[in-house]
């Protein structure tokens, strides 16, 4: 059956008006909260002499479109860490339009409440829903069959973190399997150099933003194989020389998961969800925010197939409990325990995607015979 997006009936207008302000109401009480890094962002805004003017100035460690905003909110009067959380709490207000597109309006304040989701902008003064509101953005337009809207939204995702690669991956086995053009990927890079090209006019180096996720200037902040990550190098030693070799495990594991899904007409949220934990879990120098996708497309999953629900639950604890030694100041548990959860949550989802594409499962779903497996696709 094609996807349906939702759409908002007009006798529900007061609800979204509640869910909005129920919205804002816990996100405000954080707002005046600031931490370690809002202190860099901070820096970074100051630098900015000039205003909206300094565009072009080379400030901090992150691209272009970040240090628009940074300038912008020169000319927005207020308290400095209040403006700055407010501009972020926007994207949350994007993530949850989409989960609303995506699963309705019900699901979307589940979305919209998420803890990771609330603490994230709100509280730690994070800007990962700037990037993951446009991934999952990209998500809804490949369910629409709008591939060249998608890969934009992708390549926007890209340009504001370079987190955003974690969902490339899911791309390539749509474009082998003949489901998205090979031209429409064309639009990532070219909406990438578009957000960059109003800081070269204004005299930042072309050659320094395209460098500017170079590991050198990204991968150093993290020493270890993991920043409070609940990846796969919570069971590791945290000084095992193992960086370059984790790359290429990461690389070749994301590339035969590709391959067998090329040959599958596998479902797009759920293959969303597996590259959302999957990349983050086996990439070494990995932050404990960045399984942020993961938080909103395993349950976005869970909404597709309530059978696994337990997956955005293991998910989500293990975000939890990972973020405690950066809000809380100490480790709740060792850090084997979040990553044995978010492993968990990896496996059954790709069993769960790879089964539900097999050919036998595809066979038995068009000759109408009782499914192989549970939650069987409308």
């Amino acid at each position: 059956m094609p996807f349906r997006p939702y759409y908002l009936p007009m006798r529900t207008t007061g609800k979204l008006v509640a869910l909005v302000a129920v919205a804002v109401l816990v996100r405000a009480v954080a707002w005046p909260v600031t931490t370690g890094d809002m202190r860099i962002f901070f820096m970074w805004y100051y630098q900015l002499e000039g205003g909206w003017r300094a565009v072009g100035a080379d400030v901090g460690n992150y691209n272009a479109p970040f240090v628009y905003l940074l300038a912008f909110l020169h000319l927005v009067p207020g308290p400095l860490v209040i403006k700055i959380k407010l501009a972020f709490v926007l994207f949350d207000a994007v993530l949850v339009f989409f989960a609303y597109k995506i699963a309705g309006f019900e699901k979307a304040l589940v979305v919209a409440l998420l803890p990771t989701v609330v603490i994230n902008a709100s509280l730690w003064g994070q800007i990962d829903a700037m990037w993951a509101s446009l991934a999952v953005g990209g998500v809804y337009f490949l369910l629409r069959e709008r591939p060249w809207i998608a890969v934009s939204l992708f390549g926007a995702a890209l340009a504001i973190k370079p987190q955003a690669i974690f969902i490339f991956p899911l791309l390539l086995p749509l474009a082998l399997g003949g489901r998205l053009p090979w031209r429409t990927l064309l639009a990532a890079p070219a909406v990438f150099l578009a957000l960059d090209l109003p800081a070269v006019l204004a005299g930042r180096s072309p050659a320094e933003l395209l460098t500017i996720y170079d590991m050198g200037r990204q991968a150093h902040v993290v020493e270890g194989l993991t920043m409070r990550a609940p990846s796969v190098y919570a069971f590791l030693p945290a000084d095992a020389p193992l960086r370059t070799a984790g790359y290429v495990v990461a690389a070749a594991a994301v590339l035969a998961v590709c391959a067998v899904l090329a040959r599958r007409q596998f479902e797009i949220i759920p293959a969303a969800a597996l590259f959302a934990i999957m990349v983050p879990f086996l990439l070494p120098g990995m932050h404990e925010r960045y399984f942020f996708l993961a938080d909103v497309l395993t349950l976005l999953l869970a909404f597709q197939r309530p059978r696994l629900w337990f997956v955005p639950v293991l998910v989500q604890a293990a975000s939890l409990i990972s973020y405690a030694p950066y809000l809380l100041g100490g480790y709740l548990m060792p850090m084997a325990i979040p990553a044995a959860m978010m492993l968990a949550a990896g496996a059954v989802t790709a069993v769960h995607v790879i089964g539900y594409s097999s050919p036998v499962w595809q066979l038995s779903r068009r000759a109408g015979r009782p499914a192989l497996l549970p939650d069987r696709p409308a």
